[in-house]
């Protein structure tokens, strides 16, 4: 993803791939766990709030790679499916730890 168009990048999106990743990793999880989650609901909750919020987790991080192999705030926009401005605002200061000083572009 290195074209500087930026109708090449893709947002966010969701779909059977998707859904087959998730449906694995909730499986896979509950298993690791030792739950007994399949049909109770509750349990099944649990496993995907934990998948998000792990997955929430990482999103800074990403975000400061993208930025270091110098994608613009655009792009990660773009690939956030939010605003330029929205993606500067909420990732800047924490996607710079660790990385090159991150400037808006």
């Amino acid at each position: 993803m290195t074209e500087p168009r930026r109708d090449h990048y893709v947002p966010p999106a969701t779909g059977d791939d998707t859904r087959a990743v998730i449906d694995a990793a909730v499986e896979s999880l509950g298993s690791l766990r030792g739950l007994d989650w399949e049909g109770d609901a509750v349990a099944t909750l649990h496993l995907v709030a934990s998948l998000v919020a792990e997955a929430r987790s990482r999103v800074p991080r990403a975000v400061a790679d993208a930025r270091y192999q110098r994608c613009s705030w655009a792009q990660v926009a773009d690939l956030l499916g939010v605003t330029r401005a929205s993606a500067w605002q909420h990732y800047a200061s924490r996607a710079a730890t660790g990385t090159r000083a991150l400037a808006p572009d």
